[in-house]
């Protein structure tokens, strides 16, 4: 009689923590794609990035152009502060434009070219954003009766083009706060399905953070999707992209880790996922705000406010950076104070809401548990 060989038993071990997050982190992201709410956001940011591009020029207002034999209105330079030999009689003529290409710059005296001679006739000052807040072109000599004309290309300055865009990146980033994380702790109790999670080998906090993880990543594609798109507008239509678009978008993501921490806070206090969603976006996008605009009032500065931190998004595009200023309205006997977060205190705060409420909401799912 021949014996079999009795088949061999290996004994499964189970994925470690650190291994079941990327596996939980995975399937939430798969429910994002699979859910309305990720399109919708897409849609959203499709929707605002077309507008935002469209509506300028079809109002008036296009990105860039040319402009053909446009009188100038010469000035004498002395007016600006700058020392000239005796005898001469420079003049001094505004460009009104953001940004004007040199290269294609033409000046045409009594409607006859009017070369610069290597800067013997006329020099073009580019305005820079500090020292110069206007396009110039400095006449080393002028007289009574001449007719200036010039002609030539200019866009709007890509810092403008940027900020823009991005005044409303705050808005699309309390979309995705709510959409991805306002009900993602508590629809696990109201729909149940913590029944079947929950008795799984495998820790809350492990199931937090690959949740956690994965809202981070639908978010992420969205603003980044958002950002995306502005840098390209912005190379296309203005030439360039400004210097400091991409420290912006490390603000966006800091200040979506924060609303998105403050979101999964709320849902893990709320049963339901109405009640959640609604005040996350709520306090996001009226209650906190509201307090920012009482501070402007009542003259205090609301650093501690995730909201009020939030605004370094857009501020931060802004050469020079913004300072506090006071607006006095006489005759209402009213004043305003125009308040602006500092960069890195606001890296700082919008750290530190992150931290706490994410570490609150982790406490708060580990505790809480499957009742009815």
């Amino acid at each position: 009689m021949i014996k079999m060989a009795e088949p061999k038993h290996f004994a499964r071990k189970l994925p470690t923590d650190a291994e079941q997050v990327p596996i939980v982190w995975r399937y939430e992201l798969l429910k994002h794609f699979r859910s309305w709410r990720l399109f919708g956001a897409l849609a959203i940011v499709a929707l605002i990035v077309a507008l935002l591009f469209a509506l300028p020029p079809l109002t008036g207002s296009p990105y860039n152009g040319t402009d053909k034999e446009v009188k100038l209105w010469v000035t004498n330079a002395t007016s600006i502060g700058i020392s000239f030999p005796p005898g001469q009689d420079p003049g001094i003529a505004p460009l009104n434009r953001s940004v004007i290409v040199a290269d294609t710059l033409e000046v045409f005296r009594d409607g006859v070219a009017y070369p610069d001679l290597s800067g013997l006739n006329w020099v073009f000052f580019p305005a820079n954003g500090s020292a110069l807040s206007s396009n110039f072109i400095l006449f080393a000599h002028t007289a009574p009766g001449d007719n200036y004309t010039a002609t030539y290309k200019w866009h709007q300055s890509s810092e403008t083009f940027a900020s823009n865009f991005v005044g409303f990146a705050t808005l699309l980033i309390i979309v995705c706060a709510t959409f991805f994380g306002g009900d993602a702790i508590c629809s696990e109790y109201q729909a149940r399905t913590g029944y079947l999670i929950f008795p799984n080998p495998i820790r809350r906090a492990t199931l937090f953070l690959g949740k956690f993880g994965a809202s981070m990543t639908a978010g992420i594609l969205i603003v980044g999707t958002f950002y995306g798109a502005t840098a390209v507008l912005s190379a296309v239509s203005v030439s360039g992209l400004d210097s400091k678009f991409l420290l912006s978008f490390a603000f966006a993501l800091e200040y979506l880790m924060a609303t998105m921490a403050i979101a999964y806070l709320i849902s893990s206090l709320f049963k339901g996922t109405t009640g959640s969603i609604v005040l996350t976006f709520f306090l996001l996008f009226l209650i906190l705000p509201i307090i920012d605009g009482v501070g402007s009032v009542s003259g205090f500065k609301a650093s501690w406010s995730l909201t009020f931190s939030g605004g370094v998004v857009q501020h931060i595009l802004t050469t020079p950076y913004p300072t506090d200023s006071v607006t006095e309205f006489g005759g209402a006997g009213v004043t305003f104070h125009n308040y602006y977060a500092d960069p890195a205190t606001a890296a700082v705060v919008m750290l530190l809401y992150a931290l706490a409420a994410a570490v609150l909401s982790m406490f708060l799912f580990r505790r809480k548990q499957m009742t009815g």
